[in-house]
């Protein structure tokens, strides 16, 4: 690995298997009632407009109504892709900054079973 040029890298084929991805963020103080509804809506779009979408949760933190995450699964590595091509993803991520408090953070994970 250490050998390969950085286009080699960028080479690479996508990952196989199902992508799950953990979206974590902070609303700004009055704001979680906005971005909960808005997340709702999202999530309603995503998971009966994109068939690669195998499940999409939005949650909220136990005593902190201000810190969310998204759990969402797709089927592989294309559809996760496709996924933040979306027209309604698009449309949302304006609106979604500016509830923010601090930066989106995401994690991505391979299925190992």
């Amino acid at each position: 690995m250490g050998d390969q040029s950085p286009d080699q890298r960028k080479r690479r084929p996508p990952p196989q298997g199902a992508v799950c991805a953990i979206v974590r963020v902070e609303t700004l103080a009055g704001k979680s009632a906005e971005f909960a509804a808005l997340l709702s809506d999202l999530a309603h779009r995503v998971r009966s407009e994109e068939d690669g979408c195998t499940a999409y949760h939005v949650t909220r933190a136990l005593g902190s109504p201000d810190h969310f995450a998204v759990h969402a699964r797709f089927e592989d590595w294309k559809a996760f892709k496709g996924h933040g091509e979306t027209v309604h993803l698009k449309r949302a991520l304006p609106r979604i900054n500016a509830l923010l408090a601090s930066s989106i953070a995401m994690e991505l994970y391979l299925d190992v079973d």
